[in-house]
C-alpha cells in the first residue's frame, strides 16, 4: 500500500521511513548542524501547516548513579571530552572504555559521580531526536516546533509523534526501556503523524496484557489507525544516521502537505 493511499483511507497518517543502516560516528554527532540534502529534503508548498515534533515515547529506570568508592586509587585520568555508552546503548558523558575498567576510573575521591543516570541519558536521546527532525523540516521551509512531553496539544497543524522499541525473545515490540537489560543490537522506532484538526488517534497501544517484565517496557501493538513502518537505528545512534531519518521524514512530510494541501491547510 503506498503512502499516498494511506493518507487517504486513515484519519491518521504514517511517515513511511526506510532502515537507515550507516556507520557509527562519534556520539557528539548527534547533533551535528550538517544540513540534510536538498534533494532530500525540497522546499515545503507555501501555506504548509505548522508542524509539531512530540517527544518519542520510551520508558526510564528510576535509579541513581553509583556511588564512587571514597578509597583512592591509582589509575590514569580519563580524557576530558570522551564519550561512553550506557548498556543501553544510549550515548551518555564519561570516561570512555578504553581509558579502563568503569570502577577505576570512578573510583577518585570526590562527592559526585560523572555517570549520568538513565533519565539523563533518555533526555539524551530524545532531545537528539527531535532537533534533528525539527532541523531538517526547518531547512526544507516548515515552521517546525518542539512539542515537550506532557505540553497540551495545539488545535491546529500537524503533529509527528513516535516512539522508541526493542523486540524481545519473542519477538515482540517492547517500548525501550533506558537503563533497563537490552535484548537486541538495534533500536526500532516508529514514527506517525496526525491532523491535529481531528481527533487524537495514538500511533500504539500498550497490549493486554502488556506482559510486565522489570528488564523491559511494556509490549506494545501499533494500532490500526497507523499501519507504521517500522525501522531500526542503532543503540548507539551517531549523527549522520539521525540526519538521514529526518531527511526522509521532512521529504515523506513535504509530499504528505503537497498531495493533501485542502485537508491537511489551516
Amino acid at each position: 500500500m503506498t503512502f499516498l493511499r494511506l493518507l487517504v483511507l486513515l484519519p491518521l497518517v504514517t511517515l513511511p521511513v526506510a532502515t537507515q543502516s550507516t556507520a557509527q560516528q562519534p556520539s557528539a554527532e548527534l547533533n551535528s548542524p550538517q544540513p540534510p540534502s536538498a534533494a532530500t529534503a525540497p522546499a515545503a508548498p507555501a501555506g504548509a501547516p505548522i508542524v509539531y515534533v512530540s517527544d518519542f515515547d520510551l520508558d526510564v529506570v528510576q535509579r541513581k548513579p553509583a556511588p564512587k568508592p571514597l578509597a583512592t586509587r591509582t589509575s590514569q585520568p580519563s580524557k576530558p571530552g570522551i564519550t561512553s555508552r550506557s548498556p543501553s546503548g544510549v550515548p551518555r558523558k564519561g570516561p570512555s572504555p578504553a581509558s579502563g575498567p568503569a570502577t577505576s576510573q570512578s573510583a577518585e575521591p570526590t562527592d559526585t559521580s560523572d555517570e549520568d543516570t538513565p533519565a539523563d541519558q533518555a533526555n539524551t536521546l530524545v532531545k537528539a531526536v527531535s532537533e534533528n527532525i525539527i532541523r531538517a523540516l526547518t531547512q526544507a521551509g516548515f515552521d517546525a516546533r518542539r512539542l515537550p512531553g506532557g505540553a497540551p496539544l495545539p488545535q491546529q497543524g500537524v503533529r509527528i509523534s513516535g516512539v522508541f522499541a526493542e523486540a524481545d525473545e519473542q519477538n515482540r515490540a517492547r517500548r525501550l526501556l533506558v537503563g533497563g537489560e537490552p535484548v537486541g543490537g538495534n533500536l526500532i522506532l516508529y514514527v506517525g503523524v496526525n491532523n491535529l484538526k481531528n481527533p487524537e488517534q495514538r500511533l500504539y497501544e500498550l497490549a493486554s496484557p502488556p506482559a510486565p517484565d522489570p528488564r523491559h517496557g511494556p509490549v506494545i501493538t501499533v494500532t490500526s489507525y497507523a499501519p507504521a513502518e517500522r525501522f531500526e537505528v542503532s543503540r548507539d545512534p551517531s549523527g549522520e544516521e539521525l540526519q538521514k531519518i529526518a531527511a526522509q521524514i521532512a521529504a515523506d512530510l513535504n509530499a504528505l502537505v503537497s498531495a493533501n494541501h485542502l485537508t491537511l491547510a489551516q
